[in-house]
């Protein structure tokens, strides 16, 4: 089964604004990381339910650690098949 991440940073870029990126290609900009997660959340369930695809989202927290999430975003995956 193919895998998709999306990236969602802890910190904006200098314009303030935050960056998805889906296996390290940059997607979509927004203007909080709120919007910028929720639009991850949204595509991944997109995805996963059209093309079959596993699909995290992985966001990056303030202590620096990056967590992945399944689209229902409620709880880490706690390790990849």
């Amino acid at each position: 089964m193919a895998l998709v991440i999306y990236d969602i940073p802890f910190h904006p870029d200098l314009a303030g604004l935050w960056h998805v990126q889906m296996n390290g290609v940059p997607m979509e900009n927004f203007e909080t990381r709120v919007g910028a997660i929720a639009y991850a959340v949204q595509q991944s369930k997109l995805l996963g339910a059209q093309n079959g695809l596993q699909v995290l989202v992985s966001v990056e927290g303030a202590d620096g650690i990056w967590r992945e999430f399944e689209s229902n975003a409620k709880r880490p995956v706690s390790g990849l098949q």
